[in-house]
């Protein structure tokens, strides 16, 4: 079971370093938002500052920069129970971004958000000091 946790930890890791270095140079393609005008609308928001293609936004690298130093963090081992918190609500945004909005893209929100919450409670014992 402890490689099973630790290949869950470190893959999380790759996938969010992966995603969050995209956030800076995109690398990837975006998620196909035809037909879902609503998620294509945020999205162009989200990531850019101005109307065109043009600039990006702070809001975009602001998630990138957190998704990286968890990343690291959870490959390094260093500091897992903070990196986890701190993924919290980053992969509750992307679950509820896919369910409300565009739902076919739904498949890697829903791997981060249950491995997330998956290792949450594999190291419950590091927030038993939080809930006294």
């Amino acid at each position: 079971m402890k490689i099973f946790h630790i290949a869950l930890r470190v893959g999380l890791g790759l996938i969010l370093l992966a995603f969050g270095f995209n956030k800076f140079f995109w690398f990837m393609p975006d998620f196909d938002f035809s037909g879902y005008p609503e998620a294509k609308h945020l999205f162009k928001a989200i990531r850019y500052s101005w109307s065109e293609d043009v600039g990006k936004s702070y809001l975009m690298h602001l998630v990138g920069l957190v998704e990286i130093t968890v990343g690291i963090l959870l490959v390094i081992k260093k500091w897992v129970p903070f990196a986890l918190i701190l993924l919290g609500p980053i992969s509750v945004n992307i679950v509820l971004f896919h369910a409300f909005l565009n739902l076919p893209n739904i498949a890697p929100a829903i791997l981060v958000g249950v491995v997330n919450t998956y290792l949450i409670y594999v190291n419950r014992d590091a927030y038993k000091s939080i809930f006294r």
